[in-house]
């Protein structure tokens, strides 16, 4: 087990105060402003259900209930957001003191998250990166770090790229080489099949599939089990199998649903220690790797191999309509069969 120092213990209330002097007179504010949205939620309550009755609501009532709940709303939205905000003081101090810790560097807002893939998803040529990286503890340089670790949040448009989640706990590894589009899907925490074709699913074999669903492009499961090899599965076994991993490009991407300030305590030590027993037994595989199919087998992946097929949305479609008009189908059938 690789150790590491003790993750910081919760900030002092002058440490937040001296971070930064604003901190609890923002939260003071956002109690006055919760109060505030309570008051107009119960203004739109009276209005709404005609507990307060005079003569100029009959023709404004609605207009008057619709400003009154979105105010209320907005209020309360607020007024929770500056309540809070002591605590992401707190986060970002805990942090900065962890990476300090462990020869790293924080930044409350990461560089840009241009890897493609299925965590990140393929963004259109020139389109701007749909994710984006915060309380991030990263290796310099800044703009093309070797490792990251940080909250990734989709900031797209409603037209973006989009992956399965919305929002995660990530890492990123650089690796020496490119290497085929390999996903590792934990079967703890939510499956992806429904991003990727079955078709594309590789074998472990025993214990690790009850644990892990693999994809790899097809012709490129051998390629996929020359990395995973049995070292790299124990380690998955002993240390990830909450996560899921992707290989893509040259970048070894850790995805976790635990994200949440409350998780950083556990998550942040663990991913990289993960990372660290991880990338050694990874790297072991990689350095000796070459693709046939490539031009330049010892540096490239030919083009079938970079990218896993994801599922296409017709075929969800056709799934869908089946349901829709086979289920009826069959139903009727069996009435008129018993009718006979």
């Amino acid at each position: 087990m690789i150790e590491l120092p003790p993750y910081p213990r919760r900030a002092s209330n002058a440490a937040v105060r001296d971070a930064d002097p604003l901190a609890y007179r923002l939260a003071a504010s956002g109690v006055g402003t919760l109060a505030l949205g309570v008051l107009l939620l119960v203004g739109w309550a009276l209005v709404q259900f005609e507990v307060v009755r005079a003569a100029w609501l009959d023709t404004l009532a609605g207009l008057v209930a619709v400003v009154l709940l979105w105010a209320g709303v907005l209020g309360l939205a607020l007024g929770a957001a500056l309540v809070a905000y002591p605590a992401g003081v707190r986060r970002e101090l805990a942090l900065h003191r962890f990476a300090r810790s462990v020869g790293l560097s924080y930044a409350r807002f990461g560089a840009p998250l241009e890897m493609g893939g299925v965590f990140f998803a393929e963004r259109a040529p020139g389109a701007d990166p749909s994710y984006g990286s915060a309380f991030e503890l990263y290796r310099p340089p800044f703009d093309d770090a070797p490792l990251r670790l940080g909250v990734a949040t989709f900031e797209g448009g409603r037209d973006a790229a989009r992956g399965p989640r919305h929002a995660f706990r990530f890492l990123a590894l650089r690796l020496p080489r490119p290497m085929p589009h390999i996903m590792i899907d934990s079967l703890r925490n939510g499956r992806l099949r429904a991003e990727l074709p079955g078709a594309q699913r590789v074998s472990l074999e025993g214990e690790m599939d009850r644990h892990f669903a693999v994809y790899a492009p097809l012709g490129y499961a051998r390629d996929a089990l020359q990395v995973l090899t049995p070292d790299v599965l124990v380690c998955l076994l002993e240390h990830g199998r909450n996560w899921d991993v992707e290989v893509v490009d040259d970048l070894l991407l850790v995805a976790s649903t635990r994200f949440r300030r409350g998780r950083d305590a556990t998550e942040v030590p663990a991913l990289l220690r993960f990372a660290t027993l991880l990338g050694a037994e990874v790297r072991t595989q990689i350095v000796p790797y070459t693709d046939p199919r490539a031009v330049f087998p010892r540096t490239q992946v030919a083009a079938a191999g970079r990218r896993l097929r994801r599922r296409s949305v017709w075929c969800d479609i056709a799934i869908l309509l089946g349901l829709v008009i086979g289920v009826p189908a069959a139903i009727l059938g069996g009435v008129l069969l018993v009718a006979r």
